[in-house]
Protein backbone atom coordinates (compact mmCIF):
# COMPACT_ATOMS: atom_id res chain seq x y z
CA UNK A 1 0.00 0.00 0.00
CA UNK A 2 2.89 2.55 1.27
CA UNK A 3 4.93 1.78 -2.52
CA UNK A 4 1.53 2.57 -4.51
CA UNK A 5 0.88 5.98 -2.75
CA UNK A 6 4.74 6.82 -3.04
CA UNK A 7 3.99 6.29 -6.85
CA UNK A 8 1.24 8.50 -7.08
CA UNK A 9 3.46 11.11 -5.66
CA UNK A 10 5.90 11.02 -7.72
CA UNK A 11 4.05 10.53 -10.92
CA UNK A 12 2.17 14.40 -9.63
CA UNK A 13 5.62 15.88 -9.02
CA UNK A 14 6.43 14.85 -12.78
CA UNK A 15 3.64 16.45 -13.85
CA UNK A 16 3.32 20.01 -12.22
CA UNK A 17 7.09 20.07 -13.31
CA UNK A 18 6.30 19.90 -16.67
CA UNK A 19 3.46 22.48 -16.44
CA UNK A 20 6.08 25.00 -15.21
CA UNK A 21 8.04 24.51 -17.79
CA UNK A 22 5.45 25.12 -20.61
CA UNK A 23 4.66 28.56 -18.80
CA UNK A 24 8.43 29.84 -18.64
CA UNK A 25 9.05 28.91 -22.26
CA UNK A 26 5.63 30.54 -22.82
CA UNK A 27 6.58 33.91 -20.86
CA UNK A 28 10.16 34.23 -22.73
CA UNK A 29 9.26 33.63 -26.23
CA UNK A 30 7.63 36.23 -28.06
CA UNK A 31 5.38 35.41 -30.69
CA UNK A 32 5.71 36.13 -34.00
CA UNK A 33 3.36 39.10 -34.13
CA UNK A 34 5.20 40.49 -30.98
CA UNK A 35 8.58 40.20 -33.30
CA UNK A 36 7.20 42.09 -35.91
CA UNK A 37 6.24 44.75 -33.73
CA UNK A 38 9.48 45.21 -31.98
CA UNK A 39 10.97 45.31 -35.09
CA UNK A 40 8.83 48.29 -36.54
CA UNK A 41 9.45 50.52 -33.83
CA UNK A 42 13.22 49.55 -33.63
CA UNK A 43 12.91 51.32 -37.30
CA UNK A 44 10.97 53.94 -36.68
CA UNK A 45 13.16 54.96 -33.66
CA UNK A 46 16.45 54.75 -35.77
CA UNK A 47 15.08 56.36 -38.56
CA UNK A 48 13.42 59.35 -36.33
CA UNK A 49 16.89 59.83 -34.95
CA UNK A 50 18.59 60.01 -38.47
CA UNK A 51 15.87 62.81 -38.77
CA UNK A 52 16.59 64.47 -36.15
CA UNK A 53 20.55 64.61 -37.17
CA UNK A 54 19.98 65.75 -40.57
CA UNK A 55 17.56 68.38 -38.75
CA UNK A 56 20.80 69.66 -36.58
CA UNK A 57 22.72 69.42 -39.97
CA UNK A 58 20.77 71.26 -42.39
CA UNK A 59 20.40 73.75 -39.30
CA UNK A 60 23.93 74.81 -39.08
CA UNK A 61 24.97 75.03 -42.27
CA UNK A 62 24.44 76.64 -45.62
CA UNK A 63 24.74 74.68 -49.11
CA UNK A 64 24.69 78.17 -50.97
CA UNK A 65 27.65 78.80 -49.16
CA UNK A 66 30.85 80.97 -50.69
CA UNK A 67 34.22 81.68 -49.27
CA UNK A 68 34.61 85.51 -48.72
CA UNK A 69 36.16 86.77 -52.20
CA UNK A 70 38.33 89.94 -51.16
CA UNK A 71 40.30 90.03 -47.67
CA UNK A 72 38.49 92.72 -46.23
CA UNK A 73 35.33 90.46 -46.51
CA UNK A 74 37.05 87.81 -44.74
CA UNK A 75 38.72 90.59 -41.86
CA UNK A 76 34.90 91.68 -41.15
CA UNK A 77 33.30 87.87 -41.21
CA UNK A 78 32.24 86.82 -37.99
CA UNK A 79 35.40 84.57 -36.29
CA UNK A 80 34.78 80.94 -36.00
CA UNK A 81 32.87 79.52 -32.91
CA UNK A 82 35.68 77.66 -31.75
CA UNK A 83 38.43 80.11 -32.83
CA UNK A 84 40.84 80.54 -30.72
CA UNK A 85 42.86 78.74 -27.60
CA UNK A 86 40.44 79.13 -25.58
CA UNK A 87 37.47 78.36 -27.20
CA UNK A 88 39.07 75.10 -28.03
CA UNK A 89 36.71 72.11 -28.23
CA UNK A 90 36.55 69.01 -26.70
CA UNK A 91 37.65 65.66 -27.96
CA UNK A 92 34.12 64.28 -27.93
CA UNK A 93 32.89 67.71 -29.66
CA UNK A 94 35.23 67.02 -32.26
CA UNK A 95 34.17 63.80 -32.78
CA UNK A 96 31.00 64.81 -32.94
CA UNK A 97 32.00 67.42 -35.56
CA UNK A 98 33.64 65.14 -38.25
CA UNK A 99 30.90 62.54 -37.70
CA UNK A 100 28.46 65.83 -38.39
CA UNK A 101 30.83 66.66 -41.45
CA UNK A 102 30.19 62.82 -42.99
CA UNK A 103 26.80 63.14 -42.40
CA UNK A 104 26.79 66.18 -45.16
CA UNK A 105 28.17 63.78 -47.34
CA UNK A 106 25.57 61.09 -46.90
CA UNK A 107 23.03 64.05 -47.58
CA UNK A 108 21.08 63.51 -51.02
CA UNK A 109 21.86 67.05 -52.38
CA UNK A 110 23.73 67.64 -54.85
CA UNK A 111 27.52 67.77 -54.93
CA UNK A 112 28.18 71.53 -55.07
CA UNK A 113 25.18 71.89 -51.84
CA UNK A 114 26.81 69.24 -49.80
CA UNK A 115 30.79 70.61 -50.67
CA UNK A 116 29.45 74.11 -49.56
CA UNK A 117 27.40 72.73 -46.72
CA UNK A 118 30.84 71.28 -45.18
CA UNK A 119 33.03 74.66 -45.99
CA UNK A 120 30.06 76.80 -44.26
CA UNK A 121 30.37 74.06 -41.79
CA UNK A 122 34.19 74.42 -41.43
CA UNK A 123 34.35 78.42 -41.73
CA UNK A 124 31.67 78.74 -39.05
CA UNK A 125 33.91 76.99 -36.65
CA UNK A 126 36.95 77.36 -37.31
CA UNK A 127 37.96 80.60 -39.57
CA UNK A 128 40.16 82.84 -37.40
CA UNK A 129 39.49 86.61 -37.08
CA UNK A 130 42.02 88.18 -39.42
CA UNK A 131 43.77 91.14 -37.45
CA UNK A 132 42.87 93.96 -40.40
CA UNK A 133 45.56 94.80 -42.82
CA UNK A 134 43.06 95.99 -45.32
CA UNK A 135 42.71 98.98 -42.13
CA UNK A 136 46.03 99.66 -42.70
CA UNK A 137 46.84 102.93 -43.81
CA UNK A 138 50.50 104.09 -43.93
CA UNK A 139 50.91 107.96 -42.17
CA UNK A 140 51.78 110.50 -44.33
CA UNK A 141 54.87 113.51 -44.12
CA UNK A 142 55.84 114.19 -41.14
CA UNK A 143 54.65 117.78 -39.63
CA UNK A 144 57.87 119.82 -39.66
CA UNK A 145 56.67 122.14 -37.38
CA UNK A 146 54.70 124.50 -39.74
CA UNK A 147 58.20 125.27 -41.00
CA UNK A 148 56.72 127.59 -44.25
CA UNK A 149 60.92 126.88 -45.40
CA UNK A 150 61.85 128.37 -41.70
CA UNK A 151 63.55 126.52 -38.71
CA UNK A 152 59.77 126.97 -37.22
CA UNK A 153 62.56 127.58 -33.70
CA UNK A 154 62.39 130.92 -32.25
CA UNK A 155 64.41 133.15 -29.98
CA UNK A 156 62.74 136.06 -29.36
CA UNK A 157 60.12 135.52 -31.96
CA UNK A 158 62.59 135.49 -34.58
CA UNK A 159 63.44 132.40 -37.06
CA UNK A 160 66.96 131.14 -35.69
CA UNK A 161 69.07 130.45 -38.83
CA UNK A 162 72.21 127.97 -38.88
CA UNK A 163 74.30 130.69 -38.77
CA UNK A 164 74.55 131.88 -34.93
CA UNK A 165 76.92 134.49 -33.78
CA UNK A 166 76.30 135.22 -30.00
CA UNK A 167 77.98 138.35 -28.59
CA UNK A 168 78.31 138.14 -24.81
CA UNK A 169 78.72 141.46 -23.04
CA UNK A 170 79.40 141.25 -18.92
CA UNK A 171 79.47 143.96 -16.59
CA UNK A 172 82.59 144.42 -14.77
CA UNK A 173 81.71 147.39 -12.88
CA UNK A 174 82.58 147.56 -9.39
CA UNK A 175 79.18 146.35 -7.94
CA UNK A 176 79.94 143.18 -9.39
CA UNK A 177 81.97 142.49 -6.62
CA UNK A 178 79.07 141.54 -4.28
CA UNK A 179 78.40 138.19 -2.71
CA UNK A 180 75.79 135.46 -2.86
CA UNK A 181 76.31 132.44 -0.52
CA UNK A 182 80.39 132.73 -0.55
CA UNK A 183 80.42 133.90 -4.33
CA UNK A 184 81.17 137.18 -5.87
CA UNK A 185 78.50 137.92 -8.64
CA UNK A 186 81.15 138.16 -11.14
CA UNK A 187 81.81 134.31 -10.34
CA UNK A 188 78.97 133.50 -10.51
CA UNK A 189 78.46 135.10 -13.97
CA UNK A 190 81.94 133.92 -15.51
CA UNK A 191 80.75 130.11 -14.42
CA UNK A 192 77.13 130.51 -16.06
CA UNK A 193 78.97 132.16 -19.12
CA UNK A 194 81.67 129.15 -19.32
CA UNK A 195 78.42 126.54 -19.18
CA UNK A 196 76.42 128.67 -21.71
CA UNK A 197 79.49 128.78 -24.33
CA UNK A 198 80.62 125.09 -23.59
CA UNK A 199 77.46 124.17 -24.71
CA UNK A 200 76.72 126.22 -27.37
CA UNK A 201 76.35 123.92 -31.05
CA UNK A 202 79.93 123.21 -32.45
CA UNK A 203 79.52 125.81 -35.41
CA UNK A 204 78.60 129.20 -33.22
CA UNK A 205 80.62 131.76 -33.25
CA UNK A 206 81.52 133.30 -29.87
CA UNK A 207 82.78 136.87 -28.79
CA UNK A 208 83.04 138.30 -24.80
CA UNK A 209 82.74 141.92 -24.67
CA UNK A 210 83.59 143.69 -21.00
CA UNK A 211 82.89 147.19 -19.59
CA UNK A 212 84.45 148.90 -16.73
CA UNK A 213 86.96 147.18 -15.78
CA UNK A 214 89.20 149.87 -15.27
CA UNK A 215 89.90 152.42 -12.57
CA UNK A 216 86.85 152.49 -9.85
CA UNK A 217 84.09 153.86 -8.63
CA UNK A 218 84.90 157.44 -8.06
CA UNK A 219 84.31 160.37 -9.27
CA UNK A 220 87.73 160.87 -10.47
CA UNK A 221 87.91 157.28 -12.85
CA UNK A 222 84.42 158.02 -14.19
CA UNK A 223 86.10 159.31 -17.37
CA UNK A 224 88.40 156.07 -17.86
CA UNK A 225 86.31 153.37 -16.26
CA UNK A 226 83.57 154.33 -19.03
CA UNK A 227 85.80 154.34 -21.93
CA UNK A 228 87.48 150.54 -20.64
CA UNK A 229 85.02 148.56 -23.39
CA UNK A 230 87.33 145.69 -24.77
CA UNK A 231 86.17 142.52 -26.99
CA UNK A 232 88.52 140.32 -25.12
CA UNK A 233 87.53 137.32 -26.66
CA UNK A 234 86.98 138.22 -30.32
CA UNK A 235 83.94 136.51 -32.79
CA UNK A 236 85.25 133.09 -33.68
CA UNK A 237 84.20 129.34 -32.72
CA UNK A 238 84.53 129.02 -29.53
CA UNK A 239 87.58 127.78 -28.14
CA UNK A 240 87.57 126.63 -24.18
CA UNK A 241 91.34 127.56 -23.37
CA UNK A 242 91.37 130.89 -25.32
CA UNK A 243 87.81 131.59 -23.38
CA UNK A 244 88.40 130.66 -20.00
CA UNK A 245 91.95 132.24 -19.98
CA UNK A 246 90.39 135.73 -21.52
CA UNK A 247 87.33 135.38 -18.69
CA UNK A 248 89.70 134.41 -15.51
CA UNK A 249 91.11 138.46 -16.05
CA UNK A 250 88.42 139.99 -15.76
CA UNK A 251 88.06 141.83 -12.24
CA UNK A 252 85.02 143.84 -11.53
CA UNK A 253 86.33 147.33 -10.38
CA UNK A 254 84.80 150.76 -11.97
CA UNK A 255 81.31 152.62 -13.78
CA UNK A 256 78.77 150.90 -16.10
CA UNK A 257 78.95 151.99 -20.15
CA UNK A 258 75.97 150.21 -21.15
CA UNK A 259 74.94 152.06 -23.90
CA UNK A 260 78.93 152.48 -25.02
CA UNK A 261 79.15 148.25 -25.14
CA UNK A 262 76.35 147.32 -27.14
CA UNK A 263 77.30 149.61 -29.97
CA UNK A 264 80.87 147.70 -30.19
CA UNK A 265 78.74 144.85 -29.97
CA UNK A 266 77.02 145.98 -32.96
CA UNK A 267 80.08 146.81 -34.59
CA UNK A 268 81.23 143.12 -34.04
CA UNK A 269 78.35 141.78 -35.33
CA UNK A 270 78.15 144.68 -38.80
CA UNK A 271 79.20 142.63 -41.89
CA UNK A 272 76.67 139.29 -40.80
CA UNK A 273 73.57 139.91 -42.19
CA UNK A 274 70.07 138.72 -41.09
CA UNK A 275 68.95 136.86 -44.19
CA UNK A 276 71.36 134.32 -43.13
CA UNK A 277 72.53 134.84 -39.30
CA UNK A 278 70.91 134.61 -36.16
CA UNK A 279 72.72 137.21 -34.28
CA UNK A 280 72.15 137.16 -30.74
CA UNK A 281 73.18 139.78 -28.15
CA UNK A 282 73.68 139.06 -24.49
CA UNK A 283 73.95 141.54 -21.96
CA UNK A 284 74.80 140.67 -18.05
CA UNK A 285 74.39 143.66 -16.08
CA UNK A 286 73.91 144.28 -12.16
CA UNK A 287 72.88 147.61 -12.69
CA UNK A 288 72.06 150.74 -15.06
CA UNK A 289 73.84 152.75 -17.10
CA UNK A 290 76.14 155.57 -15.44
CA UNK A 291 78.08 156.62 -18.05
CA UNK A 292 75.67 159.31 -19.46
CA UNK A 293 74.53 157.26 -22.65
CA UNK A 294 71.28 156.03 -24.11
CA UNK A 295 71.37 152.46 -24.09
CA UNK A 296 67.47 152.40 -25.06
CA UNK A 297 68.61 154.66 -28.62
CA UNK A 298 71.12 152.38 -29.48
CA UNK A 299 68.94 149.16 -28.87
CA UNK A 300 66.75 150.51 -31.33
CA UNK A 301 69.29 151.10 -34.22
CA UNK A 302 70.77 148.07 -33.92
CA UNK A 303 67.15 146.56 -34.40
CA UNK A 304 66.87 148.85 -37.54
CA UNK A 305 69.98 147.83 -39.01
CA UNK A 306 70.48 144.67 -41.12
CA UNK A 307 71.83 142.74 -38.44
CA UNK A 308 68.69 142.51 -36.73
CA UNK A 309 70.04 140.98 -33.76
CA UNK A 310 67.95 139.69 -31.12
CA UNK A 311 68.92 141.54 -27.72
CA UNK A 312 68.61 140.01 -24.31
CA UNK A 313 69.19 141.66 -21.35
CA UNK A 314 70.07 139.67 -17.95
CA UNK A 315 69.43 141.90 -14.85
CA UNK A 316 71.48 140.13 -12.26
CA UNK A 317 70.62 140.52 -8.93
CA UNK A 318 69.45 144.02 -9.52
CA UNK A 319 67.41 146.52 -7.92
CA UNK A 320 63.78 147.75 -8.86
CA UNK A 321 64.81 151.28 -10.24
CA UNK A 322 67.69 149.48 -11.85
CA UNK A 323 66.31 146.71 -13.12
CA UNK A 324 63.21 149.92 -14.83
CA UNK A 325 66.35 151.18 -16.79
CA UNK A 326 67.20 147.69 -18.16
CA UNK A 327 63.25 146.53 -19.11
CA UNK A 328 63.25 149.76 -21.19
CA UNK A 329 66.45 148.80 -22.79
CA UNK A 330 65.00 145.47 -23.65
CA UNK A 331 61.57 146.48 -25.19
CA UNK A 332 63.24 149.64 -27.10
CA UNK A 333 65.47 146.26 -28.44
CA UNK A 334 62.20 143.83 -29.08
CA UNK A 335 64.03 141.50 -26.93
CA UNK A 336 63.33 139.88 -23.60
CA UNK A 337 64.63 141.03 -20.00
CA UNK A 338 65.07 138.26 -17.73
CA UNK A 339 65.73 138.75 -13.78
CA UNK A 340 68.23 136.40 -12.58
CA UNK A 341 68.37 137.04 -8.99
CA UNK A 342 70.91 134.44 -7.96
CA UNK A 343 73.31 131.50 -10.30
CA UNK A 344 70.25 128.94 -10.96
CA UNK A 345 68.60 131.47 -12.43
CA UNK A 346 71.34 132.85 -14.52
CA UNK A 347 72.18 128.99 -15.71
CA UNK A 348 68.62 128.46 -16.43
CA UNK A 349 68.35 131.11 -18.77
CA UNK A 350 71.24 130.47 -20.59
CA UNK A 351 70.43 127.39 -20.68
CA UNK A 352 67.23 127.59 -22.24
CA UNK A 353 68.57 129.49 -25.39
CA UNK A 354 71.26 126.86 -25.64
CA UNK A 355 68.75 124.59 -25.80
CA UNK A 356 66.63 126.97 -28.76
CA UNK A 357 69.87 126.97 -30.56
CA UNK A 358 71.03 123.33 -30.51
CA UNK A 359 67.54 122.52 -31.46
CA UNK A 360 68.00 124.43 -35.11
CA UNK A 361 71.33 122.85 -35.34
CA UNK A 362 69.97 119.62 -34.80
CA UNK A 363 66.56 120.34 -36.63
CA UNK A 364 67.54 118.68 -39.96
CA UNK A 365 69.09 115.23 -38.26
CA UNK A 366 66.37 115.53 -36.01
CA UNK A 367 63.64 115.29 -38.35
CA UNK A 368 65.41 112.90 -40.58
CA UNK A 369 65.49 110.39 -37.91
CA UNK A 370 61.79 111.22 -37.08
CA UNK A 371 61.28 110.01 -40.90
CA UNK A 372 63.34 107.26 -40.61
CA UNK A 373 61.73 106.09 -37.51
CA UNK A 374 57.82 106.75 -39.00
CA UNK A 375 59.05 104.63 -42.05
CA UNK A 376 60.50 101.82 -39.96
CA UNK A 377 57.86 101.84 -37.69
CA UNK A 378 55.00 101.75 -40.64
CA UNK A 379 57.06 98.84 -42.38
CA UNK A 380 56.95 96.64 -38.82
CA UNK A 381 53.48 97.32 -38.25
CA UNK A 382 52.84 96.15 -42.05
CA UNK A 383 54.83 93.29 -41.84
CA UNK A 384 53.39 92.31 -38.71
CA UNK A 385 49.76 92.98 -40.16
CA UNK A 386 50.65 90.64 -42.98
CA UNK A 387 52.83 87.65 -41.48
CA UNK A 388 49.52 87.52 -38.45
CA UNK A 389 47.34 87.17 -41.42
CA UNK A 390 49.05 84.63 -43.36
CA UNK A 391 49.95 82.06 -40.47
CA UNK A 392 46.31 82.67 -39.62
CA UNK A 393 44.77 81.34 -43.09
CA UNK A 394 47.53 78.70 -43.07
CA UNK A 395 46.92 77.45 -39.48
CA UNK A 396 42.71 77.84 -40.51
CA UNK A 397 43.83 75.39 -43.85
CA UNK A 398 45.61 73.06 -42.30
CA UNK A 399 43.39 72.78 -39.59
CA UNK A 400 39.79 71.66 -41.98
CA UNK A 401 41.85 69.94 -44.16
CA UNK A 402 43.42 67.51 -41.17
CA UNK A 403 39.66 67.45 -40.03
CA UNK A 404 38.62 66.22 -43.96
CA UNK A 405 41.00 63.83 -43.51
CA UNK A 406 39.96 61.94 -40.54
CA UNK A 407 36.45 62.14 -41.60
CA UNK A 408 37.43 60.79 -44.81
CA UNK A 409 39.06 57.78 -43.08
CA UNK A 410 36.84 57.19 -40.34
CA UNK A 411 33.52 57.57 -42.51
CA UNK A 412 32.24 56.49 -45.61
CA UNK A 413 33.37 59.77 -47.61
CA UNK A 414 32.85 60.25 -50.90
CA UNK A 415 35.79 60.73 -53.04
CA UNK A 416 34.42 63.73 -54.98
CA UNK A 417 32.89 65.30 -52.24
CA UNK A 418 36.36 65.80 -50.35
CA UNK A 419 37.75 66.69 -53.29
CA UNK A 420 35.76 69.71 -54.08
CA UNK A 421 36.02 70.72 -50.65
CA UNK A 422 39.91 70.41 -50.47
CA UNK A 423 39.96 72.71 -54.00
CA UNK A 424 37.58 75.36 -52.30
CA UNK A 425 39.47 75.75 -49.44
CA UNK A 426 42.98 75.86 -51.68
CA UNK A 427 41.15 78.25 -53.94
CA UNK A 428 40.28 80.22 -51.08
CA UNK A 429 43.51 80.51 -49.47
CA UNK A 430 45.50 81.26 -52.21
CA UNK A 431 42.93 84.18 -53.32
CA UNK A 432 43.89 85.83 -49.58
CA UNK A 433 47.58 85.45 -50.23
CA UNK A 434 47.46 86.73 -53.05
CA UNK A 435 45.20 89.65 -51.96
CA UNK A 436 48.26 89.96 -49.19
CA UNK A 437 50.46 90.49 -50.95
CA UNK A 438 49.66 93.06 -53.22
CA UNK A 439 48.33 95.06 -50.39
CA UNK A 440 51.55 94.53 -48.96
CA UNK A 441 53.75 95.58 -52.16
CA UNK A 442 51.11 98.45 -52.37
CA UNK A 443 51.81 99.84 -49.19
CA UNK A 444 55.65 99.39 -49.03
CA UNK A 445 56.03 101.17 -51.72
CA UNK A 446 53.70 104.25 -50.15
CA UNK A 447 55.78 104.28 -47.17
CA UNK A 448 59.08 104.62 -49.14
CA UNK A 449 57.66 107.65 -51.44
CA UNK A 450 55.89 109.30 -48.45
CA UNK A 451 59.66 108.82 -46.41
CA UNK A 452 61.55 110.20 -49.86
CA UNK A 453 59.11 113.35 -50.32
CA UNK A 454 59.51 114.02 -46.53
CA UNK A 455 63.61 113.76 -46.79
CA UNK A 456 63.08 115.95 -49.84
CA UNK A 457 61.15 118.64 -47.79
CA UNK A 458 63.73 118.91 -45.03
CA UNK A 459 66.97 119.32 -47.12
CA UNK A 460 64.91 121.85 -49.18
CA UNK A 461 63.92 123.69 -46.06
CA UNK A 462 67.16 123.49 -44.44
CA UNK A 463 68.85 125.00 -47.50
CA UNK A 464 67.05 127.80 -47.81
CA UNK A 465 66.74 128.61 -44.49
CA UNK A 466 70.98 128.65 -44.46
CA UNK A 467 70.61 130.56 -48.00
CA UNK A 468 71.98 127.92 -49.90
Amino acid sequence: MKARLLLILVFCLLILSACGNSAESTSEKPTNDQKTEEKSTDDEKKENEQDTEEDTISSQTDDTFQYPSTLKEAEEATPGEWWGKENEPQESEKDNFIQEIAGINHQDIPLEARAASINHLLFTHYHPELPGLTSFEPRGKITLEDLQNKSGLKLNGQEVKENINVAIILDASGSMKAEQNGKSQMEIAKDAITDFVSNLPEKTNVSLTIYGFEGSGSDEDKELSCKSIEEIYPLKKYNSTEFDNALAEVEPKGWTPIASSLKQAGETLQNLNSDSNTNVIYLVSDGEETCDGNPEKVAEDLVASDIQPIINIIGFAVGSEQREQLEKVAEAAEGRYIQANNQQELVNEFKESNQTFVKWINWRNQHTVDAINQKNQDKVELINLKNDTNVRLINYKNKVKNLLIKAKNQHDFDQETYSLVVDQIDDYFSSMVDELQEFYDENSTTIDETYSETKEEIDETYDSNNGN
